[in-house]
């Protein structure tokens, strides 16, 4: 893997900011007194893109055989930190396809690409990962942007009604869900914009304000759903909804889930051996593991099952001895919701804003790869302060 600017002048990138804004709907390119759009690209070989490919849809469809062993085992649903009454709305889900996830590969130094959590519930990007091929089409010789995520999911949903159901009372949400609105809309669908609290019935039948509709894309954490006002209304048609993303997508997304395969046996040794080598040693978090975890805080990181943006993360090696103790005091009142990592070295790469610790974030569409959305930070934790990076594949 290497790296290539733009080749754009200062006027020109600003340009393309504006179009990113304006026709993208990216509002947020400006966070903490920088522009977070590095005008500069990872560069994948032909293989390693492959590469990616292949790991990320054996991920997925391994994760899928993960799901079903979980789903018909009430006792392994409820060691996942899943708030209630969520075990219950997935056990009782019907069979939905619909799936949309991103999978952010980090490089390491021996050659593995190294994958810390499945972001397999609200997976975001979109703006950057449809916006920048169309930006940048035509500027790089020899290079190609790959996957098509515009259509893997406007194929999903072609001339239906649907709804688009996020968190209302955040702008990042939205522009989301304008970006996979004009997709639809050019699909031939009608879809309007709501909260999952505006969900209601009538014969049985799921409506917005009034409207009927027969699928949704969901763009709100699961976890939230207990907060809702018409929870019993989700009780009673949630489970028979065409949903991207089902409730279940929760069991992946559960970080906890990385120590519940370790665990108990419900994958065969292909599939165990898959995630193995692609995932870091993972443990139930407890209070028995307490002297271990104090002793050794830069080789480990705490998690809470749930969190967004590297929030309710903590790695031992980036924070100071006080913060940690403090962390894991905090899990011990909880030790049912979170989960302890073996910290892995992630392999820097230069870019010409510096050097950056890389990763290579996949989606995964119905179980196909679809496009990158990838990003680079200052340290080796990714959170809202972190670059997105665009990502080309050498052409041969």
């Amino acid at each position: 893997m290497k790296t290539c600017g733009w080749g754009v002048s200062d006027d020109e990138f600003r340009a393309l900011l504006r179009r990113l804004r304006f026709d993208h709907f990216k509002w947020d390119a400006y966070a903490c007194g920088r522009c977070l759009i590095l005008p500069e690209a990872m560069v994948l070989t032909r293989e390693e893109h492959l590469r990616v490919v292949a790991t990320v849809e054996a991920i997925s469809q391994a994760l899928g055989r993960l799901e079903r062993r979980v789903r018909a085992e009430p006792e392994l649903l409820r060691t996942l930190g899943l708030p209630e009454p969520l075990p219950a709305l997935i056990a009782e889900e019907e069979e939905c396809p619909l799936q949309l996830a991103r999978y952010d590969l980090f490089p390491t130094g021996d050659g593995r690409w190294m994958i810390s959590e499945f972001n397999e519930d609200v997976p975001g990007g979109f703006n950057e990962a449809a916006g920048l091929p169309r930006l940048l089409a035509g500027t790089f010789s020899g290079l190609s942007f790959q996957g098509d995520l515009e259509r893997s999911v406007a194929d999903s949903f072609v001339r239906r009604r649907v709804a688009l159901m996020f968190a209302t009372g955040y702008s990042e949400d939205l522009q989301h869900m304008l970006v996979v609105e004009r997709w639809l809309r050019d699909r031939g669908c009608e879809t309007r914009l709501c909260s999952p609290a505006h969900l209601s019935g009538r014969f049985g039948r799921p409506r917005i304000s009034g409207w009927a509709f027969d699928a949704a894309l969901r763009f709100y954490p699961g976890e939230w759903l207990p907060l809702l006002p018409n929870l019993r209304t989700w009780r009673r048609l949630g489970p028979g909804l065409r949903m991207m993303n089902p409730l279940r997508r929760l069991i992946r997304q559960s970080k906890r889930v990385f120590a519940l395969w370790r665990e108990h046996p419900l994958l065969d040794l292909e599939d165990r051996g898959l995630l193995d080598d692609h995932t870091p040693d993972s443990r139930f978090f407890s209070p028995d593991l307490l002297p271990e975890l104090e002793s050794d805080p830069s080789g480990w990181v705490l998690k809470h099952a749930f969190g967004r943006m590297g929030d309710a993360v903590v790695m031992g090696a980036l924070v100071e001895p006080s913060q940690w103790s403090a962390a894991l005091r905090e899990a011990s009142l909880r030790p049912e919701c979170y989960l302890v990592q073996e910290c892995f070295p992630v392999a820097p790469l230069r870019f010409e804003a510096g050097v950056l610790y890389p990763t290579i974030g996949a989606y995964v569409v119905n179980g196909r790869f679809a496009g990158y959305y990838s990003r680079a930070a200052a340290k080796p934790f990714l959170d809202h302060e972190a670059y997105h990076v665009a990502t080309l594949v050498e052409d041969s």
